[in-house]
């Protein structure tokens, strides 16, 4: 999909258009923009990206805060007084680093429905936080593995577990992007796995964030019979709200607007148009004015 824009034609985190728009990394929203030499994107993301092309601010367009992840921006467009924004993946709530999506005024609005569906109300990021405080303190003679992927939530479960005074043994991957974070002030206390320091750690009971298709039973079996200790596992995502895993835990942590600051955000935009880039929004719109249903 592409929006116009005061002569050109730009792409919503597609490589359509004549100048692509990239809200944030996640891989899922970079395919195909590798080889684009103009972006309309912020420098976080096209470090967290691995991208080098250069980037572009064409007239009439503006970068917002979206929350999500590290650099996570929307895109505000005005072109013959009518404003259009699209949001791409954003959270109006503020996370543990303080993200969170600014909520501009426009006439059109393009935007994510990851959970569109009015059972996905997420619980106060504090509750969840407190849930994986207790977890961790409950299985303290354990060895714990937590499912998280590995940009965005890795760094969230990073700083949570700092927070209770742990520093987690990480992936290399995990660590790539962590060191993006730290290059723009956000400071992440982690060891990573295979280097000195974390042979060390693994010699006692100790912490590790793992690739979601890692966080099953059957693995965390595995890694008490190599380390000789009790292991649990965990997951630490949205979907935990309702979906099951193969799990100790599912920690409901979720960097999206969930049903609730979905409706909010429409409302507070004012947009007198609504289309749904991601997901089924049916639902959101519900009973909202009839002017958020064109």
């Amino acid at each position: 999909m592409y929006l116009p824009c005061n002569g050109i034609n730009i792409g919503l985190d597609s490589s359509k258009g004549d100048i692509p728009f990239l809200s944030h990394a996640h891989s899922d929203h970079t395919s195909g923009l590798k080889r684009k030499s103009q972006l309309i994107t912020c420098p976080e993301t096209m470090d967290l990206a691995g991208l080098k092309a250069e980037i572009a601010s064409p007239k009439g367009t503006k970068l917002l805060n979206a929350g999500h992840i590290l650099g996570a921006r929307q895109l505000l467009i005005e072109e013959d007084g009518r404003t259009t924004v699209y949001t791409g993946d954003f959270s109006i709530k503020p996370n543990i680093f303080g993200f969170k999506a600014e909520i501009p005024k426009c006439d059109r609005l393009v935007m994510e429905a990851t959970y569109g569906d009015p059972s996905y109300v997420f619980p106060p990021y504090e509750d969840v936080y407190d849930h994986i405080h207790r977890f961790v303190r409950e299985h303290d003679f354990r060895n714990i593995i937590i499912g998280a992927y590995n940009l965005g939530k890795a760094q969230e479960m990073i700083k949570i577990l700092n927070d209770c005074g742990i520093a987690p043994i990480i992936t290399p991957k995990a660590d790539e992007f962590c060191q993006i974070y730290e290059k723009y002030g956000v400071h992440l206390d982690r060891t990573v796995v295979g280097t000195d320091e974390a042979e060390e750690i693994m010699s006692r009971r100790f912490v590790a964030l793992v690739p979601m298709n890692k966080a099953k039973r059957y693995f965390a079996s595995r890694m008490a019979h190599a380390f000789e200790r009790d292991t649990v596992c965990a997951v630490a995502t949205g979907w935990a709200l309702h979906y099951r895993f193969n799990v100790d835990a599912a920690f409901p942590l979720s960097d999206h607007a969930d049903f609730k600051d979905l409706r909010l955000y429409i409302e507070q935009t004012g947009a007198k148009e609504v289309e749904f880039f991601c997901g089924d929004g049916s639902k959101v719109l519900g009973n909202l004015s009839l002017s958020a249903r064109h």
